[in-house]
């Protein structure tokens, strides 16, 4: 019986030590929460920058990045936005290059790449929904650090009869930067 019980016991420390994340992961994970609320009260300013424009009859294509206003954006984030450093306006700066390469590419695209979701949240969906996705309590937190960079793995909760196998991921890379981690990018799905 003690040997049973000892087993059990064993088992279970394992599993939570397995569940749970150590201080340094949680707060990469409650920064990464931290900035969804700040987006969320904030979502008017994030979207008051006209970071594309079309050329074309009532903002048609083709489209072109608007640099001026990419720099009033960072500015913005550099200034308002704790949970994001240099990491993060860099791999903006990218993905408004790889935008305007593909505008440029095919000019009569009616879909503004990279523009056509919401940015900062990830996905179609407004923010009160992707908050409730991103920080719900049936989800899986993983964190791995690797020196100064670490990516936050957000495993989606599962509906009732899914498995393991059918959990959908999501991840967001972080940096440290002045000692601090900050988002390195936006959340993005693993697959």
């Amino acid at each position: 019986m003690k040997k049973w019980t000892s087993i059990v016991c064993l088992l279970m420390l394992s599993f939570a030590a397995q569940a749970q994340l150590n201080a340094e992961q949680e707060s990469i994970r409650q920064t990464f929460f931290s900035f969804l609320k700040f987006y969320q009260k904030n979502e008017k300013a994030f979207n008051s920058f006209v970071l594309y424009k079309g050329k074309g009859k009532d903002n048609a294509p083709p489209y072109t990045v608007q640099w001026n206003e990419a720099e009033k954006y960072f500015n913005y984030l550099r200034k308002n936005v704790p949970y994001v450093g240099e990491a993060y306006i860099k791999a903006e700066r990218n993905h408004f290059k790889f935008s305007d390469s593909c505008f440029k590419d095919d000019p009569t695209e009616e879909i503004a790449v990279g523009f056509d979701y919401d940015r900062w949240a990830g996905g179609q969906e407004s923010i009160q929904y992707t908050i409730k996705w991103y920080t719900s309590s049936k989800n899986k937190y993983e964190v791995v650090i690797k020196g100064n960079t670490a990516t936050l793995r957000i495993g989606s909760e599962l509906y009732k009869g899914a498995e393991e196998k059918d959990r959908s991921w999501s991840f967001v890379p972080f940096v440290k930067e002045k000692g601090k981690w900050k988002m390195a990018d936006n959340v993005y799905p693993a697959d």
